[in-house]
């Protein structure tokens, strides 16, 4: 719930007009907290050499095998180290890293000649779909959405369907299917409102739930029974569901899912659900809002994959974007700034404040959230069962390219690595634009 003036205001109280000096923020204590200290984060706060782009955005990444594939709006990529507009290698929108190195991948580089929304992997590793607001990739015709060969970056000759509308903002693949969700009005001419899902040939298949507003995420359960969907909309299929649904892969009926009864972000576009992710046993969630009250989160959510039944609840307020999970800790990318119900730092108008680009929370329940410290028109939570708050806290400079002064818009990782895409220009008193990973 923050806005740009606001954010110039937070730079002012904190000083902040260089990089943020390195090391880790001191959660302070609330009275009303009931959440049991966890211990701090495997991964170190120090970010390792990688890979950045020259400018622009990361909004998507996707990893197979040691490959980390980051997708968003940019012309250049540049090593780590090297300062703007030195030592350049022209990157359209796609590139590819090795997580293990940090180092860009020469012999992948697909031309993208449009924003990258989304990057997903199918199950088996074979192939990287991407989606988002282009029409050309390598030259061929692609309408926001394609495959690619997840070992050699080369297009899928024979998936290209053409997907109508703004932007493909959400892609979830499964065996048989790829699922995706934007602003969609049709596919190859039949309508379509907002979601559709193809076979892995590219051919459209009867699929079609249908919703009022945007889809901003998609994640298929792990044993294929759900689509999950989150984004800005009111309705789906023509029925209240606020911006949360759990749907039928095979006929898009809307399935019962608690969580989509409990975290209500949609019907506006002043709120919605961000990112969705899973790691086998629970889906998790972020949400963003613009205005308080109701049940609206500003922070993210656990929630059992198979009946919805929320496992924890964490409102750190500020929006947050793209949430990961290893299987023991949490990651989520956003702008925090009062985790007072998890007995964590304070609002950013307090003296011991701050802002807050990326935490990490334990993957388990840890007690029940108290009430924030600052709580104004925000959704009070408390009560809530809640997860741990980790002694993790990378200093992120929020950066200029989307206007909206963020600094990490996705997080994803593959059990060794935590990886961050974004618009930052810095971490940790490091230059480092838009991509970074933290190790063991």
């Amino acid at each position: 719930m923050v806005r740009g003036s606001t954010r110039k205001q937070i730079a002012s109280i904190l000083g902040v007009t260089a990089l943020a000096a390195v090391g880790a923020l001191i959660p302070i204590t609330s009275a009303n907290a009931e959440v049991v200290a966890p211990a701090s984060s495997t991964v170190s706060t120090t970010p390792l050499p990688t890979v950045q782009i020259n400018s622009g955005v990361v909004w998507s990444q996707a990893i197979v095998g040691n490959t980390v594939w980051a997708g968003g709006s940019f012309t250049d990529a540049r090593p780590a180290g090297a300062a703007p507009g030195e030592n350049l290698t022209p990157r359209s929108n796609l590139l590819a890293y090795d997580i293990t190195t940090g180092n860009l991948i020469d012999s992948i580089a697909p031309q993208v000649n449009g924003q990258v929304k989304v990057v997903r992997s199918s199950p088996d590793g074979s192939r990287i779909y991407i989606g988002g607001s282009f029409s050309q990739v390598d030259g061929e015709p692609r309408a926001n959405l394609a495959a690619l060969d997840a070992n050699s970056g080369a297009l899928i000759t024979d998936f290209r369907p053409t997907v109508s509308g703004p932007t493909v903002n959400a892609i979830a693949v499964t065996g048989s299917n790829v699922y995706v969700g934007g602003r969609i009005s049709g596919v190859d001419g039949t309508p379509r409102g907002n979601m559709a899902a193809f076979d892995l040939s590219g051919q459209l298949t009867g699929w079609s739930p249908t919703t009022e507003r945007q889809v901003d995420a998609m994640v298929a359960t792990a044993d294929g029974s759900k689509i999950i969907i989150g984004g800005r909309f009111g309705t789906v299929n023509g029925a209240e569901s606020l911006g949360l649904a759990a749907v039928d892969p095979s006929n898009g009926s809307v399935l019962a899912w608690t969580a989509s009864g409990v975290i209500r972000n949609g019907g506006s576009d002043s709120m919605g659900i961000s990112g969705l992710s899973t790691d086998g046993d629970a889906v998790y969630g972020t949400a963003w809002a613009q205005i308080g009250g109701g049940h609206m989160l500003e922070g993210s959510f656990s929630a059992d994959a198979g009946s919805g039944e929320i496992r924890w609840i964490e409102d750190c307020h500020g929006d947050e974007y793209g949430i990961y999970s290893d299987g023991t800790t949490v990651y989520t990318v956003g702008h925090t700034h009062d985790c007072t119900s998890l007995g964590g730092f304070g609002d950013y108008a307090t003296p011991n404040g701050r802002y807050q680009y990326a935490l990490a929370f334990t993957k388990a329940t840890m007690g029940t959230l108290g009430r924030a410290n600052n709580l104004g028109s925000y959704t009070d939570w408390s009560g809530n069962p809640a997860p741990g708050l980790m002694e993790w806290y990378p200093n992120f400079l929020s950066g200029t390219a989307t206007g909206m002064g963020q600094a990490g818009w996705d997080v994803t990782g593959n059990g060794e690595y935590v990886v961050i895409g974004g618009e930052f220009p810095g971490v940790n008193n490091q230059h480092q634009q838009g991509l970074v990973r933290f190790g063991h």
